[in-house]
């Protein structure tokens, strides 16, 4: 407020002066200029100042700035004009009683047409000003457009991240219930287990990032409990050839080793490989978690790996890209981040 204050006495001052001086070099130039027509230019100088900020008082208080252009234009001839005739008669009250009065003769068609002259001035000042107004009213409208996409985006990532726990609890307590008849002390175990991954979950269900290793340790244990569940019809290889201090969101890739187990090894008979990679190069962090299986047209991925998809899209737009498609019997699934926008996100 106080910068747009300054800024503005500052463009007020210096256009009349220059206007002034305008005037002044012409008169110059025509061998008019002298003493009084410098003090008759300092008034002008002051009584333009003392006119266009009557003028802007008139468009705040009567809230111009927020009218549509049909109810404005007309406002603005009419006060302009009326600033017109009140700059003009100033001058000449003042030419009347300070500057060889008894020279100064009256025309009506001369009054007139300096009438109608320095109206357009006056509106082009007014355009000036409600063009910057405009332009600066569109781009606090831009951040505050700005601001509450970013506070939805937060809301909805806090959204899906609570929409992921649950569903994550609900398939481990499936694998647990099968275990419970047929082997207690291992479902013992497994719910030791499930303790941990829950304790862990809980930890990172509320950070917006953390590091890969962390992910990974979270996707070994919830691993290690689904093996117990699937025995020997679950086979696990994790590769990981890149920097486990990097910052990614959590749950993205126990998010794809979930939907590989739930839509992939839990369908078939035999079973299969889970496979885990994650690479990096020089300008992306490549994860991949591949299956066993057929993916048809037909098949949901399921919230999981939607709101995956969801969130990196929030986070990073177009810098991150998921991708879920069919190779020879695999299915693969593959997230591919920026590590520039892994840097710079918050």
């Amino acid at each position: 407020m106080w910068f747009a204050k300054k800024l503005y006495w500052i463009i007020q001052l210096l256009g009349w002066m220059a206007f002034c001086l305008l005037i002044g070099f012409t008169n110059y130039t025509q061998g008019e200029f002298d003493k009084d027509s410098l003090f008759q230019l300092v008034e002008l100088f002051f009584l333009l100042i003392g006119i266009t900020h009557t003028n802007r008082f008139v468009m705040l208080r009567f809230d111009w700035l927020n009218l549509k252009l049909a109810p404005l234009i007309p406002r603005l001839i009419a006060l302009n004009f009326a600033s017109s005739l009140c700059l003009l008669f100033l001058s000449y009250v003042t030419n009347r009683l300070f500057y060889a009065s008894e020279d100064i003769q009256f025309s009506a068609s001369e009054f007139f047409v300096n009438a109608v002259v320095y109206m357009l001035f006056f509106l082009l000042w007014s355009a000036i000003y409600l063009s910057y107004h405009l332009i600066n009213k569109s781009r606090q409208q831009e951040i505050r457009n700005l601001q509450l996409e970013a506070t939805n985006n937060e809301i909805e990532l806090k959204t899906l991240r609570n929409q992921l726990n649950p569903h994550f609890l609900f398939n481990s307590l499936n694998s647990i219930r099968a275990l419970i008849e047929e082997n207690p002390s291992i479902a013992k175990s497994a719910i030791t287990t499930l303790s941990n991954l829950l304790r862990r979950s809980l930890t990172m269900g509320k950070q917006s990032k953390v590091s890969l290793e962390e992910e990974l340790r979270l996707v070994k244990e919830y691993l290690e409990l689904e093996k117990i569940r699937f025995e020997e019809r679950l086979t696990l290889t994790i590769r990981v050839s890149a920097n486990q201090q990097l910052q990614i969101p959590p749950f993205i890739i126990q998010t794809l080793a979930e939907n590989a187990i739930k839509h992939g090894i839990s369908n078939r008979n035999e079973g299969g490989e889970l496979t885990i990679f994650v690479d990096e190069t020089m300008r992306s962090l490549i994860i991949q978690v591949s299956n066993p299986g057929v993916l048809s047209l037909g098949d949901s991925e399921g919230i999981g790996l939607s709101n995956t998809k969801r969130r990196l899209d929030i986070q990073f737009g177009h810098y991150a890209k998921v991708d879920l498609h069919q190779e020879g019997e695999m299915v693969i699934a593959t997230i591919e981040i920026e590590k520039e926008a892994l840097m710079n996100s918050l």
